[in-house]
């Protein structure tokens, strides 16, 4: 019996395939997916091998299960968020895998996340994300990007730092920062 991420590869190897993983995999995902939905953009969003895939040219995967199958997801970007330090050498593995012109975004204030991105790699770029430049307002983050301010509904870091991601990875697939903006400004 093949494993969850094996089978994904296998319905998917004609497609870009992004998968997150660390602390913050489910939230990221969900923001990325989002924003794709409110921009009317076709993407596939894998938790498991269960569900369906569709025409769509990309397919955003949240790395659960065994870690250390996350490798057969044959990633063309991976985004890693917090890392528990017990699993680095699942993780080095992990981003060791990334393809030449692949891409890795990782959380800048995680040490074990940036030493694994950072790690020189022939033809991989790498993205950071951080929490963004923000104020809180009842409880609510506002983003304050180029003096500009943008409303959300997002109340802690780890949600910041998560939208941070989203929008770095989007920022590269063709989501304009004002489509981001308004459509994160809805999202809870």
């Amino acid at each position: 019996m093949q494993s969850a991420p094996s089978t994904v590869y296998r319905q998917s190897t004609d497609k870009q395939r992004i998968v997150v993983a660390g602390k913050s995999k489910a939230r990221i995902v969900e923001m990325i997916a989002f924003v794709l939905n409110q921009s009317k953009r076709k993407i596939d969003v894998s938790a498991s091998f269960s569900e369906k895939i569709s025409d769509a040219a990309t397919i955003l995967i949240e790395g659960n299960g065994d870690l250390k199958s996350l490798v057969e997801y044959h990633h063309h970007i991976l985004i890693v968020s917090d890392l528990p330090v017990s699993e680095k050498d699942i993780y080095l593995a992990l981003a060791d895998a990334t393809p030449k012109s692949g891409g890795i975004f990782y959380d800048d204030t995680s040490d074990l996340a940036k030493s694994i991105a950072k790690k020189e790699r022939p033809d991989v770029t790498v993205f950071p994300f951080t929490v963004p430049k923000h104020e809180m307002q009842n409880g609510k983050a506002v983003l304050i990007i180029d003096k500009e301010k943008f409303p959300t509904q997002l109340s802690s870091e780890d949600d910041l730092k998560s939208c941070s991601a989203a929008k770095e990875l989007l920022s590269k697939i063709g989501i304009t920062s004002a489509q981001f903006y308004n459509s994160i400004a809805t999202f809870q």
